[in-house]
Formats: C-alpha cells, sequence, structure tokens
C-alpha cells in the first residue's frame, strides 16, 4: 500500500509524495522533496527534518519521544505542530498527512 502526503517547502511549493507502509517520514522527505536533511540519519540529534504537522493529523502522530522533545525545545521555530520527522514511521492511518518543512536551522 502507497501512502499520499501532502509536502509544503519552506519555499511555499507545494508537492504529492508517495510513500511505502513502514517508510520513515525523514527518509521520504530527504529523498523526494526540497528542505530536509536529516544529517544525524533519523536519531533525533540535530533538527534538519524538523516539520509542522497540519493540526488535524497530530493526534494520529506517535506519541512524542522524550528526545525528540527536548531538541525541539532548542529549536527557534518549534510550535504546537512541530515534529521531527525522523521519528515518524509511516502508516495507513497517516495516508493524507499533510506537513510544511521547517528550514533548518543549522
Amino acid at each position: 500500500m502507497s501512502i499520499q502526503i501532502e509536502v509544503t517547502a519552506a519555499s511555499g511549493r507545494q508537492q504529492q509524495l508517495e510513500a511505502a507502509d513502514g517508510a520513515l517520514l525523514m527518509e521520504v522527505l530527504r529523498d523526494q522533496s526540497d528542505g530536509v536533511e536529516g544529517i544525524c540519519g533519523g536519531c533525533a540529534a540535530c533538527g534538519t527534518c524538523h516539520v509542522h504537522i497540519a493540526p488535524q493529523w497530530l493526534e494520529r502522530l506517535p506519541a512524542m519521544p522524550a528526545e525528540e522533545h527536548n531538541l525541539l525545545d532548542a529549536l527557534d521555530v518549534r510550535n504546537d505542530q512541530s515534529r521531527l520527522s525522523c521519528q515518524i514511521r509511516l502508516d495507513a492511518s497517516l495516508d493524507g498527512l499533510s506537513l510544511i518543512i521547517v528550514p533548518a536551522e543549522c
């Protein structure tokens, strides 16, 4: 099953991406869009995969681990919709997910 993701880059460019069930969101964004670097490789250590998730999708995401929360607290543009895409594994419940890529701060 493929999962559709609606992505808005920091530049405002919109894309519709397709991902496999079980894929890591950061890897999909890094490989198919602009603006996600994922420098730490998904360890929740750099913040270069920071995204703002559309509010209607937040409750469907897995709980935020402490490491993610701590790193997001250190970023300037954190808001209530902030997540690290390296901490989100895609599944059918996230088909249609909508997000905005936040420019990397480092």
